[in-house]
């Protein structure tokens, strides 16, 4: 062999050595990092396709985000709602039992402890923020802290501080959904109804005694028909949250999904193919062993071997 040929060879065996190792190096780091490339720019034509899938799989799992943390606020929320209606209705059996006892006597020590636990659900917060608030970000629905406060006030003027407009939420279908109702809405009616007991227990000295009159007996019982019709209106009020919740939950489990087809997507264009390159690297090794050597016995010709 010349040595002008040999320098070809040795020149040309470089610079497929060079590229070898560069091969040698990508398909080792796609072993490691288990990605096609390290950038976009290596995905070529995908790239814009990778990049879309990415960003519609970052909207579904924020969306689905938001909705597991609403979830958890709806289920105290409803918890709240729940309370009061279950507090309306053991008013209104004790009402009930007081008449059928002919016993006043109780009466106004149980209203006291009702209209605590009251005003406690419906001052409910989540995150440090209001439930039955409407939009306020602080503070509480509920000013008045005692009956003697409720006995004096204007309702709703000086019973509920609240933001004009509810809460809602848009998740991205441009129709708000409300979230909650305010503590007006919820409880004006039934404030008044507290308000006309108290003052009815005022007037009979802050106790119906034993037996009860005839005219007490009267005012009971149509207290005890508004408590009913109000304790309806939580209780309905608990029952859309609940059904919030479900569609909430259905439109979680479709996001996960969606988010799901979008991960095998990604895989599909961004993963590297663990047994495809296993095959290339071994072959490449092959070959970049073989380049080395005959790289190796050129070096060793000098001008002497053709002599």
């Amino acid at each position: 062999m010349s040595g002008a040929m040999s320098l070809r060879f040795t020149t040309q065996t470089q610079i497929d050595i060079r590229r070898m190792t560069r091969e040698l190096t990508d398909l080792q780091r796609q072993v490691a990092s288990g990605v096609k490339a390290n950038d976009l720019a290596g995905f070529a034509g995908s790239a814009s396709l990778l990049l879309g899938a990415q960003g519609m799989k970052a909207s579904a799992d924020a969306r689905a985000s938001v909705l597991t943390q609403l979830d958890a606020r709806l289920g105290v929320q409803a918890a709240a709602l729940g309370q009061v209606s279950t507090v309306i209705g053991g008013l209104t059996q004790s009402i009930r039992q007081a008449i059928a006892a002919d016993d006043g006597r109780g009466i106004n020590t149980e209203l006291e402890m009702d209209f605590l636990e009251i005003v406690s659900a419906l001052n409910e917060k989540w995150n440090g923020q209001p439930l039955f608030a409407g939009e306020r970000q602080d503070g509480e629905p509920i000013m008045v802290r005692s009956l003697d406060e409720l006995a004096v006030a204007t309702i709703p003027d000086d019973v509920f501080d609240e933001a004009l407009r509810q809460q809602s939420i848009d998740l991205g279908s441009g129709m708000p959904t409300q979230l909650s109702a305010k503590a007006s809405e919820l409880g004006g009616d039934l404030f008044g109804t507290l308000r006309d007991l108290k003052l009815m227990l005022d007037n009979a000295g802050g106790s119906i005694g034993q037996p009860i009159g005839d005219s007490q007996r009267t005012q009971l019982l149509n207290i005890v028909t508004q408590l009913e019709s109000e304790a309806q209106t939580f209780t309905s009020e608990e029952a859309r949250i609940g059904q919030l919740q479900v569609r909430f939950g259905e439109e979680r489990v479709r996001l996960q999904e969606r988010s799901d087809l979008l991960t095998k997507e990604i895989g599909d264009r961004a993963d590297a193919d663990l047994a495809e390159v296993s095959v290339r690297l071994s072959a490449l090794m092959v070959q970049y062993e073989a380049a080395a050597k005959t790289f190796a016995d050129l070096s060793k010709l000098s001008l002497l071997n053709y002599l």
